[in-house]
């Protein structure tokens, strides 16, 4: 659980019960770093500005349908951007329909959540997201370390 605990996590959604339940949810898996977001301008802001203090996020969530800028479209503005290739951008929104997460995972989504979801899935998704997280820097230590 330790690995989670250092996880840099944002969380962008224009509904704050949304924002609420994935923090408390990732609280409860031991991940204490937690931003938000209310749409998808600040996501790019905070995104941006983190890494600039060199304290990247891990993990960013992504709503689909947000005002100003939509999660697709921040997704697709950091994965034109090498320095974010080792972020999971994670798509966690309500859009099920299979067109939609087809593109997002060819945008780049490292994991689409379809909501509703239950704390215990999102905990799944969590592990595995982290695996994703330690297999890609595992390869780029490789590579410059």
């Amino acid at each position: 659980m330790s690995q989670l605990a250092k996880l840099r996590v944002l969380v962008a959604d224009d509904h704050f019960l949304i924002r609420q339940f994935v923090r408390n949810t990732l609280q409860e898996a031991k991940v204490t770093n937690v931003q938000t977001a209310a749409d998808g301008n600040e996501a790019i802001d905070l995104v941006q500005k983190s890494r600039e203090a060199n304290q990247p996020f891990d993990v960013v969530f992504l709503d689909w349908n947000m005002p100003t800028v939509s999660g697709l479209e921040v997704l697709s503005y950091f994965r034109a951007k090498p320095e974010y290739a080792d972020t999971a951008f994670v798509m966690l929104t309500a859009e099920s329909e299979q067109q939609n997460i087809m593109k997002a995972i060819k945008a780049g989504a490292t994991s689409y959540i379809v909501k509703p979801v239950s704390p215990a899935d999102l905990g799944k998704k969590l592990f595995e997201i982290n695996e994703w997280l330690k297999r890609k820097r595992q390869v780029a230590g490789g590579m410059f370390g």
